[in-house]
C-alpha cells in the first residue's frame, strides 16, 4: 500500500497542472492560443482515456502491468519533447503543433493507465475501498496542492514561457520517480492468468446488460458535464476580469484544497451512508456553488479575491467527494470477469462529461468574445455567468435521473457478506 501512495503523489502533480490548476491554460494562453485552445489539455488529458477500449481487448491481463510500465516510460519522452517545443515556435500554428505533440504523449500516458485501477481492483479489500481511495486521493491532492501553490508563486504576475517550462519538467522529473513506485507494486492474482481476456467478446456483446451499470455510467457522465463548468473554464472567467497569471493560479489551487479536505471525510461518508446520498448533496452543493460564483462576478474583483476562493474550496470538495461514491459504485457495479474492458468503459464516460464542457465553454467565447455582455432585466450577465446559470439549473434537473441510479452500501455490503 506504501507504494501506492507514493506513486499516486509523484504521478498526481504532472496530471493536475493539466486539470486541476490553471498553469496549463495560462500557458496556451501564454503562447497566443485561442480561449478553445486553451481548454484542450485538461480536456486531451480526460478524453484520452478512450484509448483504453482498444488497450484493455488487445493486450492479456497477464502482461497489463508490464505493458503499463514500457507505455507511461514511452509517454514520457513525447511529453518532455512536448514541452521543448515552445522554446522553439511561436503563434498559434505553433500552439497547434504544441497541442498535437501533447496529445500523442498523454494518448501513450492513458493507454497505460489501462490497468491501474485493475491493479488497484486486486489489492484493496471491499469493506475499505471508501476509507482507501479517500484518504490516498487526500494525500496526492495536497501534494499537489502544494505543487500548484509553489507554481503559482514561481510563475509571477507576467511569467515567460520559460517558466511554464520549468514547473512542467519539474513535473515530469516526478513522473519518472511514479514509474519507480509503481513496478514494486505486487499484481494481484486476476491480473497474473488470461482466461478473464479470452472472453472479452463476451464481455462486449452482454453490455448493455448490465442495466444498472449503464444506468450509472448516464448519470455521472450528465453530472460530470454539469461539474465541468466549474473547473478549467474558471481559469479563463478570472483571466477576463483582469487576475494577473500568480492570482489565477493561486485562486484557483483552492479548487484542490477542497478536493484534500474532502477526501479526508468523503471516503468515510460513503462507507456509512451509501453513495445515493452523496451524490444528492453534490447536485443541490453545485447548483448553489455555480449560482454563487455568478452573484461573485457581479462585485468588484477586491471581493471577488476573497469570495472566489471560498467557491472554489466547495467546488473542489463536492466534486472530489461525488469522485470517491462515482468509484465505490463502479467497484460494487463492474463484474469480476472483464475488469480491465468494463473499468475502462466506465473511466471513459465517466470522464467525457468533464471534459467537453470546458471545451463547450472555450467554443462559445472564441465564437462571442470575451467581453459579450447582456441586460435580463435589472441585472448585466456576461457568457461566463449564463453558461454558470445554465449549468446550476441542469445539474437540479439531474436528480431526476438518480432516481433510477442504485444505492451502494460498501459497509452493508460486507456485512450481508
Amino acid at each position: 500500500m506504501r507504494q501506492t501512495v507514493w506513486a499516486a503523489c509523484t504521478g498526481s502533480v504532472f496530471t493536475m497542472l493539466l486539470t486541476g490548476s490553471a498553469v496549463g491554460a495560462l500557458l496556451i494562453k501564454q503562447l497566443g492560443g485561442t480561449d478553445f485552445q486553451s481548454m484542450l489539455p485538461a480536456s486531451i488529458l480526460l478524453l484520452a482515456q478512450t484509448v483504453q477500449i482498444p488497450v484493455s481487448l488487445r493486450i492479456p491481463p497477464g502482461r497489463g502491468k508490464a505493458f503499463m510500465l514500457r507505455a507511461w516510460l514511452a509517454a514520457l519522452g513525447i511529453l518532455t519533447a512536448a514541452f521543448f517545443l515552445p522554446a522553439f515556435l511561436s503563434g498559434r500554428g505553433g500552439v497547434t503543433i504544441f497541442l498535437v505533440v501533447l496529445g500523442a504523449g498523454v494518448l501513450v500516458n492513458g493507454s497505460g493507465s489501462t490497468f491501474w485501477f485493475p491493479l488497484l481492483h486486486d489489492l484493496v479489500p471491499v469493506h475499505r475501498r471508501g476509507r482507501f481511495f479517500g484518504r490516498l486521493r487526500a494525500i496526492w491532492s495536497f501534494v499537489s496542492f502544494s505543487a500548484i501553490l509553489a507554481a503559482g508563486f514561481f510563475l509571477g504576475k507576467n511569467p515567460a514561457v520559460w517558466r511554464f517550462q520549468v514547473v512542467f519538467g519539474v513535473a515530469l522529473v516526478l513522473y519518472f520517480v511514479r514509474i519507480f513506485f509503481v513496478a514494486r507494486i505486487p499484481a494481484g492474482n486476476s491480473l497474473s492468468g488470461g482466461l478473464d481476456f479470452e472472453d472479452w467478446r463476451h464481455y462486449v456483446r452482454n453490455l448493455f446488460r448490465q442495466r444498472a451499470l449503464v444506468v450509472f455510467l448516464a448519470y455521472y457522465g450528465v453530472l460530470g458535464f454539469c461539474m465541468g463548468f466549474l473547473s478549467q473554464p474558471l481559469v479563463l472567467y478570472m483571466k477576463a476580469r483582469g487576475f494577473p497569471a500568480k492570482d489565477n493560479v493561486i485562486i484557483f489551487s483552492f479548487h484542490t484544497l477542497g478536493t484534500v479536505l474532502s477526501y479526508l471525510i468523503s471516503g468515510s461518508l460513503v462507507d456509512r451512508f451509501g453513495t445515493k446520498r452523496i451524490f444528492l448533496v453534490a447536485h443541490l452543493v453545485l447548483c448553489l456553488t455555480c449560482f454563487g460564483v455568478v452573484g461573485i462576478g457581479m462585485g468588484p474583483n477586491e471581493y471577488a479575491m476573497f469570495l472566489l476562493p471560498a467557491a472554489m474550496i466547495v467546488a473542489g470538495g463536492i466534486i472530489a467527494a461525488s469522485g470517491v461514491a462515482c468509484t465505490a459504485q463502479l467497484f460494487h457495479l463492474i463484474p469480476n470477469r472483464g475488469r480491465a474492458f468494463y473499468l475502462s468503459l466506465a473511466m471513459i464516460i465517466t470522464s467525457v462529461g468533464v471534459a467537453v464542457s470546458p471545451l463547450l465553454v472555450g467554443c462559445v467565447l472564441d465564437v462571442v468574445g470575451d467581453g459579450w455582455r447582456r441586460d435580463f432585466g435589472p441585472v448585466t450577465l456576461d457568457m461566463f455567468q449564463v453558461l454558470l446559470l445554465i449549468a446550476g439549473v441542469l445539474s437540479l434537473l439531474a436528480i431526476g435521473i438518480l432516481q433510477a441510479v442504485p444505492n451502494v452500501h460498501p459497509n452493508r455490503e460486507t456485512a450481508e457478506k
